[in-house]
């Protein structure tokens, strides 16, 4: 995971994007999976969800999907991204384009909503 991940670090953020000109959270979830597992999952958040069975924080693997809430979706989950390893995932930002985010970030542990292993 982690040099197939490597290799999308610093790609611009876009909406409704799944490449290397520009991906969104669901998208870079999706085009990692293909790449690495040579799994296709769905290319929405709320898809990857369903596709996913529920992992706590503590049992995260590398591989395991990071899905998070929002201000603005309260309970509902509104990003995703792919756990690494140490408390450590990557996730499309919107701000930043593709970036390794920690777990333990206050903004990321407010909005934590579940840990996912693919099924």
């Amino acid at each position: 995971m982690y040099i197939a991940s490597a290799e999308w670090i610093g790609v611009p953020y876009r909406a409704g994007g799944d490449n290397k000109r520009g991906t969104d959270c669901s998208g870079l979830v999706s085009q990692l999976y293909k790449q690495v597992y040579n799994i296709r999952l769905s290319r929405s958040t709320d898809e990857q969800l369903k596709e996913s069975n529920k992992v706590s924080r503590r049992n995260l693997r590398e591989g395991d999907l990071v899905f998070f809430t929002s201000r603005a979706s309260k309970k509902r989950v509104a990003h995703v991204g792919i756990y690494l390893k140490n408390g450590k995932f990557i996730h499309a930002s919107t701000s930043k384009g593709v970036i390794v985010s920690s777990l333990n970030e206050q903004y990321y542990t407010q909005y934590w909503l579940r840990g996912g292993r693919v099924k």
